[in-house]
C-alpha cells in the first residue's frame, strides 16, 4: 500500500510539472510572431494594393549562394532593417534551388520581366510591378542600406 501512495505522489508531481510547464510556455510569449516574409508573388502584390507600401522583391538562392546569405545575415536579419520594413515595405522573398525546375509562375514571370541574371538582386517595385529601383549586396550596414532603400522610394 505504501509503494502505491508513493507511486500516486510521483505521478501527481509529475501530471502538476508538465501542467505548470504547459501554461508557462502559452502566457510567456506572444502568440505566432508576426510573418515578415511573402513568398508568394499575388499575395504580396495584393498587400501592397490595400496597404500603398512598395514591395521589397528579394531574388535569392537561399541555400546555396553565399552574397545571399551574406545579405541576409548583415543587413535583412538586423533590427534596423526589420523595423524599417515592418513599417515601409512588403518583403517577398524569391527563392531560386539549384536544380529546381517547378518554380511558380509568378515568380518566374517576375524574374524573367526584371532579367535576373545574378543573386541577389533586390527589386523594389510597387503594386502593380513597376520598377522603382534595383540593387543587390551592398557594402553597408543596415542602416545605410534602409536609406539607400528610400532613396528608390522617394524618386517615385
Amino acid at each position: 500500500m505504501k509503494k502505491i501512495t508513493t507511486l500516486m505522489k510521483k505521478i501527481i508531481f509529475l501530471l502538476l510539472t508538465v501542467l505548470s510547464i504547459s501554461c508557462q510556455m502559452n502566457t510567456s510569449t506572444d502568440q505566432e510572431p508576426e510573418k515578415l516574409w511573402q513568398t508568394n508573388v499575388q499575395e504580396a502584390i495584393e498587400i501592397a494594393k490595400e496597404t500603398g507600401k512598395p514591395i521589397f522583391a528579394f531574388f535569392t538562392g537561399k541555400e546555396w549562394c553565399s552574397w545571399c546569405k551574406k545579405l541576409d545575415k548583415q543587413i535583412l536579419s538586423q533590427q534596423p532593417f526589420i523595423e524599417y520594413a515592418k513599417e515601409n515595405l512588403i518583403l517577398l522573398e524569391l527563392d531560386f534551388p539549384r536544380g529546381r525546375r517547378d518554380l511558380p509562375k509568378d515568380q518566374l514571370v517576375l524574374a524573367r520581366k526584371f532579367q535576373i541574371k545574378g543573386y541577389p538582386t533586390v527589386i523594389v517595385m510597387d503594386s502593380e510591378t513597376n520598377l522603382l529601383g534595383q540593387t543587390g549586396f551592398e557594402y553597408m550596414t543596415p542602416e545605410q542600406y534602409v536609406a539607400h532603400i528610400q532613396s528608390f522610394i522617394k524618386k517615385k
